[in-house]
């Protein structure tokens, strides 16, 4: 492209770098100027984990990646060889600095109130509270891990607990998921589905009965913590906010939600966006998908906001029932009608019903 392309951030979060990488990638370095806006420009330590296919864009930013998993219920586990697909790690930090390797940004400190005119385009990961639609059921993914390292090898490196059930269920659906970097080495993450935040004993009581109960480990050494807070809504916020002025990240409604991830998505939306601009001049949104995905978003959201209990159940039979590949598709959104009926068709039907009536 021969003309000059300005991107004016507000916010410098992970979506914005994502979006610059991918920038950089279509639209090429010549011409292309990045501005960053934001209240500080520190970078959180924060894990994104990613399933499905290799992200292109951003494969040079992944830490670490598994292709088996393991799931856990009761009294049983599974491991599932994922077969094309990667289970993969990333972090923000590895994320800002392959964008920063790539694409010459002009970072700003300030408040991110509004955007600049003379760019072509304002992208916004700020949410300015306006919505396309609100919420019907709103609840939070929120966890709390441990990065361990124990005196003995305890782990096998190259399968990641995905979801472990063989926890605590009494305050919401609770899981632990491990990211082994090492035999002796890994991330420990405690997950709830819940209306609210916990105290952090909470969590750090299900941490410490699962690495001696499950994992059997006794002697070990905590040498990071990491919190989190994902919101998990069928609300759709306005991504549109004016002439060249469009939301990204979760404030674009790129979270999905009864996941939290958001990091392949927008890949995939900023490669849509990009994309659009080199062939038009314009920054365009992709459609949404299928209004069918939301739907089955917002059943399993009434579920686990009112019969939590039934949640590691479904989740298990998904997993347990059918093939790995399939699943991460349909999580991904990235199934076919046929396909999701026969997946429907594997999971106890009761709850889905009572969630159809239920509003």
């Amino acid at each position: 492209m021969n003309r000059t392309t300005s991107l004016h951030f507000l916010g410098a979060g992970v979506a914005a770098h994502i979006y610059a990488i991918v920038a950089r990638r279509v639209l090429g370095p010549d011409g292309l100027c990045v501005t960053m806006l934001d209240r500080s420009h520190d970078v959180p330590d924060r894990t994104l984990c990613v399933w499905g296919s290799s992200l292109s864009a951003i494969s040079a930013a992944a830490v670490a990646q598994w292709k088996h998993v393991r799931m856990g219920f009761g009294q049983c586990s599974i491991g599932l060889d994922l077969g094309s697909m990667v289970y993969c790690q990333y972090t923000a930090a590895s994320i800002r600095a392959l964008a920063d390797a790539q694409v010459d940004i002009v970072r700003e400190t300030g408040n991110a109130a509004a955007p600049n005119p003379e760019a072509n385009v304002s992208l916004d990961s700020c949410d300015r509270g306006r919505d396309r639609i609100p919420a019907s059921v709103s609840l939070l993914q929120h966890f709390r891990g441990w990065r361990i390292r124990t005196s003995t090898a305890m782990f096998d490196a190259d399968v990641a607990t995905m979801m472990d059930f063989r926890v605590d269920q009494s305050d919401g659906v609770c899981f632990v998921y491990v990211l082994p970097y090492a035999q002796n080495e890994a991330l420990v993450e405690c997950t709830v589905f819940s209306a609210a935040v916990w105290d952090a004993e909470q969590y750090e009581v299900r941490l410490r009965a699962y690495i001696a109960d499950i994992i059997g480990a006794s002697d070990y050494e905590v040498e990071a913590t990491e919190i989190g807070i994902i919101p998990m809504t069928d609300r759709m916020p306005q991504r549109l906010h004016g002439e060249s002025w469009i939301g990204i990240g979760t404030a674009g409604g790129l979270t999905k939600p009864t996941t939290g991830y958001t990091v392949a998505r927008c890949v995939r939306d900023a490669e849509h966006m990009m994309m659009s601009y080199k062939r038009t001049g314009v920054f365009s949104v992709p459609p949404l998908p299928p209004g069918r995905f939301r739907w089955y978003d917002q059943l399993l959201l009434r579920i686990i906001r009112d019969e939590p209990h039934e949640v590691p159940r479904i989740l298990w039979t998904l997993f347990s029932r059918n093939p790995v590949e399939k699943i991460l598709r349909f999580l991904d959104e990235g199934t076919s009608l046929t396909d999701e009926v026969k997946i429907f068709w594997s999971l106890p039907w009761r709850p889905f019903l009572r969630a159809i009536i239920r509003r």
